[in-house]
């Protein structure tokens, strides 16, 4: 999924740019970048169906039913996070206005609530990719278990993340502002090790 800005007046959303000039993350074994996304929660039960029609009208997907999966298109991502939570990702400073017409499409019980502000993503890929996760949390990340679109939310090196694979050696994380510059440190140091 590659998103991009609608409106350049805004800063870009990327909280990591003052760690990783000091501290390059990658190598010929792996890469770690920091994607710029708006993020929305979007909390309902299953019974209001005004919530999964709003999101197919807005975004051109269906809300993921089945536990621990994701659907994207090339400028949304939808992860299922409990049986009434999904995390949806949107390009980089629309997460008002996609909010904004959300709410104007929805009925019923629900909530919807920016987090952008709480959280980033990270894109971690290389052959050393799953090696540096096996290192870092105790979930199960073979692609037997963790097949791509997978999603889980899992302890990661004394933190917590959102996990989703998204290819062969290929990983998306979730991951709160607040932690980012130990969890960046971390694979950096993780990634240095065979």
């Amino acid at each position: 999924m590659e998103l991009h800005p609608n409106n350049q007046n805004i800063p870009s959303l990327q909280s990591m740019h003052h760690v990783s000039a000091q501290l390059a993350a990658g190598n010929k074994y792996y890469s770690l970048t920091e994607k710029a996304y708006g993020h929305l929660v979007i909390r309902t039960s299953a019974e209001n169906k005004s919530v999964s029609h709003a999101i197919k009208t807005f975004t051109g997907l269906d809300l993921p039913t089945a536990p621990l999966n994701s659907v994207e298109n090339e400028s949304y991502l939808i992860s299922w996070i409990s049986p009434d939570e999904y995390l949806l990702l949107v390009p980089e400073k629309t997460e008002f206005e996609v909010e904004s017409k959300l709410r104007q499409l929805v009925t019923g019980h629900y909530a919807i609530v920016n987090v952008t502000g709480g959280q980033t993503v990270l894109e971690l890929s290389g052959e050393r990719a799953e090696s540096i996760l096996q290192k870092s949390t105790s979930y199960d990340i073979h692609p037997t278990n963790f097949p791509s679109g997978k999603v889980v939310t899992t302890v990661f090196a004394k933190s917590q993340l959102v996990l989703r694979r998204t290819g062969d050696n290929q990983f998306q994380l979730i991951i709160r502002r607040s932690f980012s510059d130990y969890l960046w440190k971390w694979i950096v140091d993780a990634g240095s090790r065979e």
